[in-house]
C-alpha cells in the first residue's frame, strides 16, 4: 500500500513541477504573433503552378483571391480573427485592406519577406 501512495505522490509532485515550468516559460504569456499573407491569385503563380512552392514553405495563413469580393472576404477574417499582420500583394488585395495590422507590399517576394520579418 505503500508503493502506491509513494507512486501517486511522486506523480503529483512532477505534475506540479511541468505547471509550475509552463507558468514561467519564455512567451508563456505572450503568444506567437499570428500572419496572413493574401495576395491576388495571378501574382502567386510560378510559371505554370497555380501556387508558388515558396508560398507553401511560409509560416503564415495564405489566401490567394481571384477577385475583389474574395480579396475583401479574406482581408476582413483575419482582421476579425485578430491577426498581428495581414501582408497584402496586388491590387485587388492591396485595395481591400485597411487597418492597422495590415502591411501593403508590391509583390511576392516582398509578401515573403514581410511574412518572415513577423516571426
Amino acid at each position: 500500500m505503500t508503493h502506491i501512495a509513494t507512486g501517486l505522490a511522486s506523480l503529483a509532485a512532477a505534475v506540479g513541477a511541468l505547471a509550475v515550468g509552463a507558468a514561467f516559460a519564455p512567451g508563456a504569456d505572450h503568444p506567437a504573433p499570428r500572419t496572413a499573407i493574401v495576395i491576388d491569385a495571378p501574382a502567386a503563380r510560378d510559371g505554370r503552378a497555380l501556387v508558388d512552392p515558396r508560398l507553401r514553405a511560409v509560416n503564415a495563413d495564405v489566401r490567394l483571391p481571384r477577385d475583389a469580393a474574395e480579396a475583401r472576404t479574406d482581408v476582413r477574417y483575419f482582421a476579425a480573427q485578430g491577426y498581428d499582420r495581414i501582408v497584402v500583394a496586388g491590387p485587388r488585395s492591396a485595395a481591400a485592406a485597411d487597418g492597422p495590422a495590415i502591411v501593403r507590399v508590391a509583390d511576392l517576394p516582398a509578401a515573403l519577406a514581410a511574412a518572415s520579418l513577423a516571426r
